[in-house]
């Protein structure tokens, strides 16, 4: 009896630790990456003080241009991109010295937003100056994107 006993509060304490481990494996992981409505929040380890965001809502030009600066020790980039206008537009993005060109990506105009990764791979990226492009082709192109620098991969 006294065994049977022992087995079974064995077997208990057995299982709330792995129960009390697995949600601290869950808890320590959850802040590296989660949502918000239907937008992604990224949290990584360190990001760069300057953030790319660009509203295009009041745009009125059909190939808008800004400039962004990646600085020194940021390689991991992520674009999430928003196109909420009528037509698909083109996002590239070009350092300005090298001619590096870091993203081209086409985006549908149907209101969803969608991540782009480059993690200093295929190209490599150089820090300095780039040119974000939007090429709206035919339309004007409406939405938002923002970029963002990181010194760990996405």
């Amino acid at each position: 009896m006294t065994n049977k006993f022992m087995k079974i509060i064995g077997t208990s304490v057995l299982s709330i630790s792995l129960i009390t481990g697995a949600a601290s494996a869950v808890s320590a992981n959850g802040s590296t990456a989660s949502t918000k409505g239907t937008e992604a929040v990224i949290v990584p380890m360190a990001l760069q003080p300057s953030t790319l965001n660009w509203d295009l809502l009041n745009n009125t030009k059909a190939d808008p241009s800004t400039s962004w600066t990646i600085q020194i020790g940021y390689p991991h980039i992520n674009m999430y991109v928003k196109n909420t206008g009528t037509t698909a537009f083109r996002v590239e993005v070009k350092h300005n010295t090298k001619g590096t060109i870091i993203f081209n990506k086409t985006v549908a105009a149907d209101g969803v937003g969608v991540n782009f990764i480059n993690n200093d791979y295929n190209p490599l990226v150089p820090s300095g100056t780039y040119t974000v492009t939007v090429y709206g082709g035919t339309g004007v192109p409406k939405g938002q994107v923002i970029m963002k620098a990181s010194d760990t991969p996405w």
